[in-house]
């Protein structure tokens, strides 16, 4: 199994390529151009960071990136998580998209960027609400890199992480990784609940020991 660890300020500007590689649509490219996807990942990485060093304050909603590496060392699988231990930091992750990603630069088009984030925004919380959780909000292999277990072995660290704190775990799946998520404990959320076309709410309960 590939090895998973926190990602560092120095793999900035491998995971921005990254997330351009592998959702390279033109639609979402055009939502997503480079220097923004560059400053998000940026932010997420600091944030994770201090976490890690201890320089962040361990409440409210805790942002960690972790990584697969290729053999000279450069990220190849990479996913986005945020930690709530409690309601109010659960409460955050239903703030303004902009809050996690960043002000769009000018020339971006935030009706199209609320038309992708609002709808899995509502159908995160009406599955899970304000509950402690963990929200995997990206989960990225680059194309070169596919169906070598980096998915996998990243969504078996992160549950392994969510079964230690006793949390469940939220993601919205693209249709085509709906089986993935399935062989790794994710549970499909019935329709009714469902408000993006294009994403599908699951949901893993921890696992007690």
């Amino acid at each position: 199994m590939a090895k998973v660890e926190n990602a560092i300020p120095a793999d900035v500007p491998t995971l921005g390529a990254l997330q351009l590689n592998a959702f390279d649509s033109p639609e979402f490219l055009e939502m997503f151009p480079e220097p923004y996807t560059m400053a998000a990942w940026a932010g997420f990485v600091q944030r994770g960071a201090l976490l890690q060093s201890g320089a962040l304050a361990q409440s409210g909603l805790q942002t960690r990136v972790v990584l697969v590496r290729d053999e000279p060392g450069l990220p190849t699988a990479a996913c986005l998580l945020h930690v709530a231990q409690d309601r109010d930091a659960a409460a955050e992750i239903y703030g303004p998209w902009q809050d996690r990603w960043g002000a769009p630069l000018p020339g971006m088009s935030t009706d199209k960027l609320d038309a992708f984030f609002v709808p899995m925004k509502t159908q995160h919380k009406a599955v899970l609400g304000d509950a402690p959780q963990i929200f995997l909000e990206v989960i990225m292999t680059h194309s070169t890199a596919r169906r070598r277990g980096h998915g996998m072995a990243l969504l078996q660290f992160v549950n392994a992480m969510a079964d230690e704190m006793g949390l469940p775990l939220y993601l919205d799946a693209d249709a085509d990784a709906v089986s993935l998520y399935k062989r790794a404990g994710y549970v499909q959320q019935p329709d009714e609940v469902r408000t993006s076309e294009e994403f599908v709410p699951m949901l893993r309960a921890p696992v007690r020991a």
